[in-house]
């Protein structure tokens, strides 16, 4: 069976597991990039070079923002068009991708390069933290092309049912990041650079094999030199399905600069590291979330442009039930094991240790109810819903997020912008469900077709009765 129309037949559940699982654990794979970067910089430099990781951070999440904008629009796309069965479109909208890919890498490694100073000033830099951000965002960024087309192709690859292959890539580069990370650090003494040198030399590695899929003719969609060739209305299809994450990514950019700001004006520089263990923590505990809905995506893009609405609905029900589930699972895990999560970090300084602890236990009090929030979002970018879409990135980072943060830390101090994290994401939990509800309404008005009962073995009856096994 062709894969891409496997979207539409099998059981439910057996699909989303099959999208999701690779996708989590490719999304867990790059978040090691960040993550065992400030891991062995915070046990061999300290927690200055925790902090110059994490004023570099919101230079690393605008190039993702890029990406995204690229990769989410274009593998959106992708699935409505082969559930259309209209292969070619895919193509086209495939090749517009690359040709987006092309043109925006360079402008992102000059700013890297030429104005890293103004911007690590910009994300909460003090005189203490600018040397270390400086030697690690003017290497990072020179490999800004390869994270633009790796993570591009990606979305791609899973959108023509490929999610294995895309983990693979995923795999490949965080495990050679791990690999030159501990060769670089701890053989040739390179401290920070050599954390930011492995970041690079393992992205590039991801991104040849991405392009490798292509080449070798994999998948259903195929691409040619013609593909190229930018058309106008592909490319805003694409930038209207795209903007929503990329103006997530974007504001929270400008939301990471803020905070750090605020941390470096209410605290000092202890507390801007604090945050950067709760960024590299929240990547570990939230991304799984994320690659739930990037599995749920090409299956709701596919379904809906095949018109069969009842597996658009049944399949986000169960992927918001399997985000809730593990969010609450990982609050647990928060709440008990703080402070061992912290020492990963850095074992050497007690002070980072308690204020990183307190910090961590209240940003996640909201966790338990952030998988609504997170479901809505990408259960509109596969529908195609731009402006939906759209309003639902900008609401969390700018609705939920800003007003209390102009708000709290003028009552709380510290504690009120650790506070402001919680609160974003009851708010964004309100919201997208009320979305949700307006959808799902909108789609039981209109005639549905039956729905593979979601269970593991396709002969259960839609009443969920299942003949006994051999």
């Amino acid at each position: 069976m062709d894969r891409s129309i496997r979207m539409g037949e099998e059981p439910i559940p057996r699909l989303l597991l099959h999208f999701s699982l690779p996708a989590v654990a490719g999304l867990l794979a790059n978040a090691l990039y960040n993550l065992v970067d400030r891991i062995f910089v915070g046990q061999t430099v300290g927690a200055l070079g925790i902090a110059g990781i994490a004023v570099a951070f919101p230079y690393v999440i605008a190039g993702i923002a890029f990406s995204l904008l690229i990769g989410v629009g274009s593998s959106a796309l992708i699935s409505i068009s082969l559930g259309e069965g209209k292969p070619d479109i895919a193509s086209r909208v495939l090749g517009n991708g690359m040709f987006l890919v092309l043109i925006l890498g360079l402008p992102l490694v000059v700013a890297g390069r030429f104005l890293a100073e103004p911007v690590l000033t910009l994300s909460g830099a003090t005189e203490n933290i600018i040397g270390p951000g400086l030697e690690y965002l003017r290497i990072v960024s020179l490999g800004v092309p390869a994270t633009l087309a790796t993570i591009v192709l990606s979305h791609c690859i899973r959108a023509q049912g490929y999610p294995a292959y895309a983990m693979m890539v995923a795999f490949l580069g965080a495990g050679a990041n791990i690999a030159l990370d501990a060769l670089f650090i701890f053989g040739f003494s390179m401290g920070i650079q050599g954390a930011a040198w492995a970041t690079v030399i393992s992205q590039y590695l991801a991104a040849v094999a991405s392009v490798w899929f292509f080449l070798s003719g994999r998948g259903s969609v195929r691409v040619h030199l013609a593909h190229l060739v930018p058309e106008r209305a592909t490319l805003v299809r694409i930038f209207q399905i795209g903007i929503a994450p990329f103006l997530m990514e974007l504001s929270f950019t400008l939301l990471v600069g803020w905070i750090n700001r605020l941390l470096r004006d209410y605290g000092g520089d202890l507390y801007i590291s604090a945050m950067g263990i709760f960024f590299s923590l929240d990547s570990l505990l939230f991304l799984p979330a994320i690659g739930i809905g990037q599995g749920l995506q090409p299956l709701v893009g596919y379904n809906y442009g095949a018109g069969n609405y009842r597996r658009v609905i049944e399949t986000v029900r169960l992927a918001i039930v399997g985000t809730t589930a593990f969010f609450c699972a990982s609050f647990v895990v928060i709440m008990l094991f703080t402070a061992p999560l912290v020492k990963l970090f850095n074992t050497s300084d007690p002070e980072l240790l308690a204020i990183a602890t307190r910090g961590l236990r209240l940003c996640y009090l909201g966790m338990p109810l952030a998988g609504i929030g997170v479901m809505s979002s990408f259960t509109f970018q596969g529908l195609g819903k731009a402006r939906q879409s759209l309003f639902l990135g900008i609401a969390r980072q700018v609705i939920c997020f800003v007003p209390p943060l102009l708000i709290l830390p003028g009552l709380f101090g510290t504690d009120g912008i650790w506070l402001s994290v919680p609160a974003a994401d009851v708010g964004s939990a309100i919201i997208g469900g009320l979305f949700l509800y307006v959808q799902f309404r909108s789609m039981r008005r209109e005639k549905m077709s039956p729905v593979t009962v979601p269970m593991f073995r396709p002969e259960c009856t839609e009443e969920g009765k299942c003949p006994p096994g051999p």
